[in-house]
């Protein structure tokens, strides 16, 4: 009896913390507006942000989704934002230059900033990639977010991916 009641507290206080973390890693993955430096973007609900974003990354995003078969080991997408120190149009063209199959569109302009959008296609770990690109131009700043999501992904990853590409733009 001794032992009955402190185990029984014990438990308690585990059932507890372990709902508090599952509550507190299903809201990392909800929708959530982002403000960078210089930019920002609504996250849709299904990607985490990474904190401790990777070197030269701005914003640093992945899928809780992963792939299928051989890509098992892989996210379904990734999504980062980094500062180019080219112009519009030069780091549109090596954005460009280093995918397949790449479509760019007319540079338009966004809340006063120019915009040029590429999409296209790169291999990477034996994998095909869905890339959908946005450039952003203001004041001499050029910001791009990348979006690289396997190929074959669910529709409704799809609308999330355009949604957060029409999402970006400057701050």
């Amino acid at each position: 009896m001794e032992i009955l009641i402190p185990g029984l507290i014990l438990v308690a206080l585990m059932v507890w913390a372990s709902t508090r973390i599952k509550r507190n890693a299903a809201k990392a993955f909800e929708a959530e507006h982002i403000e960078g430096v210089g930019f920002e973007l609504e996250k849709p609900d299904g990607f985490l942000n990474r904190i401790d974003a990777r070197d030269g990354y701005l914003f640093d995003a992945y899928s809780k989704e992963f792939g299928t078969g051989s890509a098992a080991e892989l996210r379904l997408a990734t999504a980062v934002v980094f500062q180019s120190d080219n112009s519009l149009h030069e780091a549109a063209t090596l954005e460009q230059t280093r995918l397949s199959n790449s479509e760019r569109s007319e540079q338009f302009e966004l809340d006063g900033s120019d915009c040029i959008i590429i999409t296209g296609e790169v291999v990477d770990e034996g994998q095909s990639f869905d890339v959908s690109e946005k450039v952003i131009s203001r004041d001499g700043q050029t910001f791009v977010l990348r979006i690289e999501a396997l190929k074959g992904q669910p529709t409704d990853l799809q609308r999330k991916i355009e949604q957060m590409l029409l999402s970006f733009g400057p701050k």
